[in-house]
């Protein structure tokens, strides 16, 4: 095997067969900070789940087979340089960048009021950048001036997208849980068909245990959210977007080991109860 690149979670390597194996580990990130300490089991979670989804849903992927407990080989696709995503909850960033009722409308077509963590009365399909650093959303109308992609490629993304995200919550409610978005990639296989790609998880991925569920409030989260919620609690958040300002980053803070203990813990609990299986 060659290492072609270590991610924020995933080391990617180049098998002799020419396909990829996808190693997930126990590394976890936020606001796109990598933290030093590692979240028991995660890694294995990532890569079961990625297992169990892909084998779930009716769609073409780049998925061959687990090879370890952490890590599934996979078809080399030619990559679209875009994250897509879903959302069926105002929550995330959307509460960042749609703030008013006038925003709502300009996405809806009608004056419209919701609590943090409401249902949208549809889900939204979004298009943001792929980075290492920070995401960014794209415009529709940009990604086809590029030429990247043609309008009826980037339709069938959309359509695509929107069946997983109806898939997924489908079966996960069936368990008691909610998906609140999903963030997909796709490439193109050596027939140019339109192939899912990455990994699909809690790190892809906010889930919330429905009992639990209410609007206007902070959700309890099972997947890194739990992470970002304690981030923006203790001000690094925002000291983040003020070093930011000034073209610095701060150094990650100490994950304290409780939140540790419980972001493992609720990787696995989420895990075994939508799924079925043990880890």
């Amino acid at each position: 095997m060659r290492l072609l690149r270590k991610g924020k979670v995933k080391n990617i390597f180049l098998l002799e067969n020419g396909n990829l194996l996808l190693k997930f580990s126990d590394r976890v990130s936020a606001f796109d900070i990598k933290f030093d300490q590692r979240i028991p089991n995660k890694g294995k979670v990532l890569c079961k789940f990625a297992n169990f989804w892909f084998n779930k849903l009716d769609v073409p992927s780049h998925f061959i087979g687990t090879r370890q407990e952490n890590a599934m080989e996979v078809k080399r696709l030619s990559m679209i340089p875009y994250e897509f995503i879903v959302r069926g909850y105002y929550y995330g960033s959307m509460l960042e960048r749609y703030t008013t009722d006038s925003d709502l409308k300009s996405l809806f077509g009608k004056s419209l009021t919701l609590k943090k963590g409401a249902k949208l009365p549809y889900p939204i399909f979004e298009i943001t950048t792929k980075s290492e650093e920070h995401d960014l959303p794209v415009e529709r109308d940009k990604v086809l001036d590029l030429g990247i992609l043609r309008d009826s490629t980037l339709k069938e993304i959309e359509d695509t997208s929107l069946a997983i995200y109806d898939t997924m919550g489908s079966f996960a409610k069936q368990s008691g849980f909610i998906i609140a978005d999903v963030k997909l990639e796709f490439g193109f296989d050596e027939h140019n068909e339109l192939t899912l790609a990455d990994s699909i998880g809690p790190d892809e991925s906010r889930i919330w245990l429905e009992k639990d569920y209410q609007p206007g409030q902070t959700q309890g989260s099972y997947d890194k959210q739990l992470l970002r919620d304690w981030l923006i609690e203790i001000g690094f958040k925002q000291e983040m977007l003020r070093l930011a300002s000034r073209g610095d980053s701060p150094k990650p803070p100490r994950i304290p080991e409780f939140l540790i203990n419980e972001m493992s813990d609720r990787y696995v609990y989420v895990y075994e109860k939508i799924t079925g299986d043990k880890l």
